[in-house]
């Protein structure tokens, strides 16, 4: 049986949710006609993706035109009945010399935010977004000391803001930056990955300590990878393993749940992990008060001795999260989904996912624990994530709410006329349509295996891609 850890929420913290008319979902549930279950009204967000490409000084607010077209952006995401998103704040435009701020972007984004009355998560690091003079990244020694500089003097200046995601996917960012090297520092092997995680812990650690200090209302979204590994034959059972156990250590160290009988226990003290670390999370353990859990059709992964396979049945977002749930007793938002793919491949993922989640908030009121919000991340359409952020080409992904013309104007669509009335609880999973999805997307984008989970769809034909 798994052991639980509860974080419990502070009475700031109730006041703040009841300020926000947050949707209680005991309270909250819709009929909808031809529908007869009752079924749990959820709320819905979205986000700007900002990662910037390293090395390169550009981030994807800017190759997305995000950066200049935001009022344009927050103006279209108030209209469509949305309050809550999630915004990237680009340190590493903000300190490009250490120990100096520049806040003339941020001061102007802020202020529109603020005068649309739109609830920011903010989000001070997303993924490799730290400056170019921090070397090592994660990994710097200095690393914990200058970001909770940053963050602190973030939080002082805008004393508004009340929504933190300390660090953006810590686990996800680790593997791509510590152990398959497609991210700097480029490190390839478990030692790295444990250093970076370390690093991420101790300032993730500190830097929520301070924001408790100094922010009224505080509230903590911590956001990862929800994420399963499959071993499909005996020679992939070590790294499949060691993959399950790895998406839970920053939590596990943050809540002072790693001790000598942890499985990845001796690789982080190999890697730099002191008893006074040990301590120090053990018995000041980090708050949280939301896990936003992070589901593609990539989170689910099988393994076998010649690397990835989609030869099994996947569990699903609803029985992946509960995993977490059981393990850390958390309210859970989902923090990020999309699949990339035509308009119509994107409406049969959100109607799977929005089904997941309308299951997740039942059993979750059941537990008394809340879901706290479904996100489809980004608004609109991405750009560079088709090289892993790695070179501003200004590629446009199709994943967004809106989709991007290539002179990069926003268009809406069938998507987001559909995000609309989720977001004004005007329809639920079963209202909306499935469209078949182009091999491509059931192949390249690892859709496929979910199939076994869509039985009951009534699929239409969509128009095919372009």
């Amino acid at each position: 049986m798994t052991t639980t850890f509860s974080v419990e929420a502070s009475s700031a913290q109730e006041s703040h949710l009841s300020r926000r008319h947050r949707p209680i979902l005991q309270a909250m549930v819709v009929r909808r006609p031809n529908f007869n279950p009752v079924v749990p009204r959820l709320s819905y967000l979205t986000g700007f993706e900002g990662t910037q490409m390293f090395g390169h000084g550009i981030d994807v607010l800017d190759t997305s035109e995000h950066a200049v077209r935001y009022k344009e952006d927050l103006r279209r995401l108030a209209a469509d009945g949305l309050r809550e998103f999630r915004c990237c704040i680009p340190w590493h435009k903000i300190e490009r010399v250490r120990g100096i701020f520049d806040w003339a972007w941020t001061d102007r984004y802020l202020a529109q935010v603020r005068r649309l009355d739109l609830i920011p998560i903010v989000d001070p690091l997303h993924h490799t977004s730290f400056p170019q003079w921090l070397g090592d990244g994660f990994a710097n020694p200095d690393f914990p000391d200058v970001y909770e500089a940053f963050v602190r003097a973030f939080a002082q200046r805008y004393p508004w803001i009340t929504d933190y995601t300390v660090i953006n996917e810590p686990v996800a960012t680790a593997i791509l930056s510590g152990f398959t090297g497609d991210w700097y520092p480029h490190w390839k092997d478990r030692e790295g990955v444990a250093r970076i995680i370390l690093g991420k812990v101790r300032a993730i650690h500190r830097v929520t300590a301070t924001l408790k200090k100094i922010v009224r209302g505080l509230r903590i979204v911590h956001v990862d990878t929800c994420e399963r590994h499959h071993a499909l034959d005996p020679a992939s059972q070590d790294h499949t393993d060691f993959s399950n156990d790895l998406r839970f250590a920053v939590l596990d160290l943050l809540l002072g749940r790693m001790d000598s009988t942890h499985p990845l226990y001796a690789l982080f003290v190999e890697n730099g992990m002191t008893g006074q670390d040990v301590a120090r999370f053990r018995e000041s353990p980090a708050r949280i008060d939301v896990l936003g859990l992070d589901f593609y059709a990539h989170s689910e992964l099988g393994w076998t001795v010649d690397g990835q396979s989609d030869d099994f049945r996947p569990w699903g977002f609803k029985r992946v999260a509960l995993e977490y749930v059981e393990r850390y007793d958390l309210n859970v938002m989902l923090s990020e989904t999309n699949v990339r793919g035509r308009i119509e491949d994107r409406i049969s993922w959100l109607k799977y996912m929005v089904g997941e989640s309308e299951d997740l908030a039942a059993e979750l009121e059941k537990r008394n624990r809340r879901f706290e919000g479904f996100c489809w991340y980004p608004y609109i359409d991405s750009t560079d994530w088709c090289s892993l952020c790695r070179e501003p080409n200004r590629r446009i992904d199709p994943q967004g709410i809106y989709y991007l013309s290539q002179s990069f104007d926003r268009k809406p669509s069938q998507l987001s006329e559909i995000y609309a009335k989720l977001v004004a609880g005007e329809i639920g999973s079963a209202e909306i349509p499935a469209f078949r999805m182009e091999d491509t997307v059931l192949t390249d984008r690892r859709v496929g295996k979910f199939l076994v989970h869509m039985t009951d769809f009534e699929w239409k034909e969509g128009e095919p891609s372009i």
